[in-house]
């Protein structure tokens, strides 16, 4: 029995709050209201900040647009998606051709499985900017998510196209590929992937995947190794090795990668059920 592999598709991206039109009126929002949409100051400070600069009547039309804006990437920091949509809404009725508006809506709807409407935000933004990459990356992975590979790899293709270094897109181009059973190709996107960033570690797992699928074990443990050596702490490396070796009957290896993962994560599924797996048909082969 094949181990559980995990870690083949990144289904998240980090996509920071895009920066806004530098107006003087704007510029307040940051200065005296602490509404910006982004990282740095407290989310549920910014979201009474925001409010504060709606509630003064002091913006108006697209100022107004960015203040909602903006109180909605605060609201989905702090996971409150409901009100997020609210004003991602507010702010797209106020200024409508808004393509960062309309990218954080479209990324808050594929978060919350809302793929159908990601893809009209993101349709829209391609629209309005068709050399917008995160547009086309975002619009890949969403057709990701749905298990439209073809599609998939048509938006990340463009992506790719408008920035040749963008690994997040080379990297999910593999991962469609990789789905697609077109191993060579998945390979090659990820020998891609590790040569713009040689020291990220989810590219060596995925093409140890790939190596895993067609039978090439020990090529698979040469980089589940690699990743582990640049994440120690991988575990979807350390689970992947772990079925590696269970598939080599090599028991009490796989019970160590298991067990290092369940270390720092003692609810890590796949990890138990895994371990569970290995030392039942250890305890077959002894008898």
């Amino acid at each position: 029995m094949r181990g559980v592999l995990r870690g083949t598709l990144a289904v998240t991206v980090a996509l920071s709050a895009a920066a806004l039109a530098p107006r003087p009126a704007l510029a307040q929002l940051s200065n005296a209201w602490n509404c910006t949409g982004k990282p740095g100051i407290a989310w549920r400070a910014q979201i009474g900040g925001c409010t504060d600069a709606i509630k003064s009547g002091k913006y108006a039309d697209r100022d107004l647009a960015a203040v909602y804006h903006n109180r909605g990437v605060a609201y989905r920091g702090v996971g409150d998606l409901d009100r997020a949509f609210k004003d991602y809404d507010e702010a797209i009725k106020l200024d409508p051709d808004n393509v960062t508006f309309l990218l954080h809506r479209g990324i808050a709807n594929g978060a919350s499985g809302r793929a159908d409407r990601a893809l009209v935000d993101f349709d829209q933004i391609i629209k309005l900017d068709p050399k917008r990459v995160d547009a086309w990356y975002s619009r890949g992975l969403t057709y990701s998510n749905k298990g439209d590979w073809d599609r998939a790899i048509q938006n990340y293709d463009e992506a790719i196209k408008l920035d040749p270094n963008n690994i997040q897109a080379v990297s999910n181009r593999g991962n469609a590929y990789l789905a697609k059973r077109q191993f060579d190709l998945a390979a090659q996107d990820y020998e891609r992937a590790m040569k713009i960033d040689p020291d990220d570690p989810i590219p060596h797992n995925n093409r140890g995947n790939a190596y895993y699928q067609t039978g090439q074990i020990d090529r698979a443990i040469a980089e589940f190794d690699q990743a582990i050596k640049l994440e120690p702490n991988y575990s979807d490396a350390l689970n992947n090795r772990g079925a590696a070796y269970f598939s080599k009957g090599e028991f009490d290896r796989a019970l160590e990668d298991f067990d290092r993962v369940l270390k720092f994560d003692p609810n890590d599924a796949d990890a138990k059920s895994n371990r569970a797996m290995v030392l039942e048909k250890r305890a077959k082969a002894s008898n």
